[in-house]
């Protein structure tokens, strides 16, 4: 019997579970961190069915007519995949630092936003960081390249100096493009001269 869970932005946990000598597969949908509820698709064969709420469970069966949901306790979903739960690694969180017009200096809202960036690394064995420098649409696209890069890097030199491995760093530098706040060409706009972090 097969299977197959499509996912949409959903966290969904499956098992076989042994049921006297019988095995029953059991698909769960969780919510996310920020209780974000996505939805799954189970399709077992020819049937199907979508679970789109936290804690709702289906055992999906090939040939055996409409799939019910069912919900499932938060307890039992620990009972039940406690282990695998407690194994998986921490979801990727994303952070935005904004800095000073026409300049790599951040934000002093952004000063402190960092000691809570550097907190989320620190207590992640192994963390992989991506950070990504944007502009606002002043100047030539190759001034804001060039800008929005460095941005990039001198945050990573803020980590790097409290211990963060520089080889778990990656920068990268998107100039004027993919505006937080769209605007028209030469628009100084607080809200797009930022850094957005990427921690996993």
């Amino acid at each position: 019997m097969t299977s197959t869970p499509t996912l949409w932005g959903a966290v969904a946990i499956a098992a076989t579970l042994l049921v006297g000598c019988a095995s029953r597969n059991l698909v769960v949908v969780l919510p996310e961190s920020d209780g974000h509820v996505g939805a799954v698709m189970v399709r077992p064969g020819q049937n199907e069915t979508v679970l789109d709420k936290a804690y709702l469970a289906a055992h999906p069966r090939s040939g055996a007519g409409r799939i019910k949901a069912f919900t499932i306790s938060p307890a039992r979903v620990n009972r039940i995949f406690g282990p695998t739960l407690a194994a998986l690694p921490q979801a990727p969180k994303t952070y935005d630092l904004y800095f000073q017009n026409d300049s790599v200096e951040l934000q002093e809202g952004s000063r402190a936003s960092f000691e809570q960036v550097f907190a989320d690394i620190a207590a992640r064995p192994a963390a992989e960081i991506v950070i990504t420098g944007f502009t606002d649409t002043v100047g030539s696209a190759d001034d804001n390249d060039r800008l929005s890069l460095e941005r990039a890097k001198a945050v990573s030199e803020l980590f790097v100096q409290r211990g963060v491995p520089r080889e778990s760093i990656v920068t990268a530098g998107r100039g004027s493009r993919e505006l937080a706040r769209p605007t028209g060409d030469n628009v100084a706009e607080p809200l797009n001269r930022r850094v957005v972090i990427t921690v996993r």
